[in-house]
């Protein structure tokens, strides 16, 4: 995640949603998501965003955040849009014939999903990063209960996109089909009994 803590606006409010957040979703996503803020830090409970790093002789030694960000320009296709970008790539790791894991391993972008997180919030296909965050950490943990070891952003991304496909076609079907009963049926809906058993 490309989260930048120095900025005012929209994009402060989300700084502010990553420290409040940081050890929850560190706790929850578990082994199904790995979650990398690029810049920021977590020493002792306490959460925030270093732009700059600094070198052996105590100076500022340049922008940490920016650096990451061109590593990953230099190794990809993707570009730093300026305010808050998710990029979700997996994360290989060879095995040797044994089956052992060979590390180090390496953030391939062969199957690769790019989330302009404020344009997305600012188009209403997501109301946070804390919401965007759990559906992705949702759709991971449904792919690892079916595959562990083996799941692929490809396979979250289809989990999503039934996901949200489903909705979709469920919102355009009560605007054709129900129109004036749709505000009723909304206001209830919540409250309709559901069977929520494993």
């Amino acid at each position: 995640m490309f989260v930048r803590g120095d900025r005012g606006g929209p994009g402060e409010a989300i700084a502010r949603q990553v420290v409040a957040s940081f050890g929850y979703w560190n706790f929850a996503s578990a082994e199904y998501l790995d979650l990398v803020f690029f810049g920021w830090y977590n020493e002792g409970g306490s959460v925030g965003f270093q732009p700059v790093r600094k070198g052996p002789d105590g100076r500022l030694d340049g922008g940490f955040f920016v650096d990451c960000y061109r590593q990953i320009e230099r190794v990809s296709k993707w570009r730093y849009s300026g305010e808050t970008d998710i990029l979700l790539v997996d994360f290989e790791v060879l095995r040797t014939p044994a089956g052992e894991l060979r590390f180090p391993g390496r953030f391939s972008f062969k199957n690769s999903i790019y989330l302009p997180l404020e344009q997305m919030i600012e188009d209403k296909r997501t109301r946070s990063l804390d919401g965007l965050v759990q559906e992705l950490m949702t759709a991971a943990k449904q792919v690892y209960d079916t595959s562990p070891l083996q799941q692929t952003i490809f396979e979250i991304s289809d989990r999503i996109g039934r996901t949200r496909g489903r909705r979709a076609l469920w919102e355009q079907l009560k605007r054709m089909l129900l129109r004036d009963w749709s505000k009723l049926f909304d206001e209830l809906r919540p409250f309709a009994v559901c069977d929520l058993s494993v």
